[in-house]
């Protein structure tokens, strides 16, 4: 069997080594450019392993989309949102999961992607778990200032802290299969997977494999300030869906404007700015899975 190794930078060759075995060749790229994937997966490979957050996956669903190749998230990021949504929460449990891949145990699934489109943009962007506008998107800037280890140890949760001490909620107008809305909202998350930014439970009700993507919106007709701030901590167990006043729909696309221009984030990453289209592609991705989804 032939494999790739697509190394990210807070991963490791030691992580990477875990993964070794006499049943395998594995192709090892460390940071590598898209180019670099792209011709690696011309050769004749049977899987593609990639170490790290989602963030790094994020970087590379350009090139993995729609290869038919099996891809599999290793969690060794400061993320790992697609790993945990695909039963591997830990290293332990990938390398599990590899065990039985290379003894032709594993579940290999078809996931959705979702997928962002802009004027700005020069073509479509791909991400797995969480596109976010608003007080989540300004959380994400802010946490990708912070040090790796902290990122790692609740850093989105505490820029998300830091964030609702000054965010001022914004005039955001979405449309979708389900209807339009205008609402000064505090923020809007497109959700592909139940978690983001390292377990936050945006939306528990979230499915990779349901073809739809789930759009949470907080209101400031609804939220004050003081009021977003006391049941922020239920993102933690998921309680927030349940909350009087939060918006939570599923569709297969929205399309997205703000008053004036808002940056977009997903998987951690800073992708554009609105006016922006925000679609599922459904069945996008092969995924490796530790159990059937």
């Amino acid at each position: 069997m032939r494999a790739l190794a697509i190394v990210g930078p807070r991963a490791s060759l030691k992580q990477v080594n875990q993964f070794g075995d006499p049943r395998c060749e594995l192709a090892v790229l460390e940071s590598p450019t898209a180019d670099a994937v792209q011709d690696a997966l011309k050769s004749r490979l049977e899987i593609v392993l990639v170490f790290g957050g989602d963030g790094t996956m994020n970087r590379h669903l350009a090139q993995l989309a729609n290869t038919n190749m099996p891809v599999m998230a290793v969690p060794a990021g400061s993320g790992n949102d697609l790993a945990r949504t695909a039963g591997m929460p830990t290293l332990e449990d990938a390398v599990t999961t590899w065990q039985k891949f290379l003894s032709g145990a594993a579940n290999v699934q078809s996931a959705d992607l979702g997928v962002i489109t802009a004027k700005e943009m020069r073509k479509p962007r791909y991400f797995s778990c969480c596109a976010n506008i608003g007080l989540d998107a300004d959380a994400a800037k802010r946490t990708d200032h912070m040090p790796d280890w902290l990122k790692s140890h609740g850093g989105y949760f505490l820029g998300g802290l830091a964030a609702l001490a000054s965010y001022r909620p914004q005039q955001i107008s979405y449309s979708h299969d389900g209807g339009q809305r205008n609402e000064r909202a505090w923020f809007l998350s497109v959700s592909n997977t139940p978690t983001f930014g390292g377990g936050l439970k945006i939306a528990p009700q979230a499915s990779i494999t349901d073809g739809k993507l789930d759009i949470t919106v907080a209101t400031a007709r609804r939220f004050s300030r003081a009021a977003l701030a006391w049941h922020f901590p239920k993102i933690f167990s998921g309680k927030h869906v349940g909350l009087a006043g939060l918006e939570v729909l599923t569709t297969e696309h929205i399309d997205i404007s703000t008053a004036a221009a808002q940056p977009v984030y997903a998987d951690g990453e800073y992708i554009t700015e609105t006016p922006c289209r925000i679609e599922v592609a459904p069945a996008a991705l092969r995924l490796v899975t530790a159990q059937l989804l």
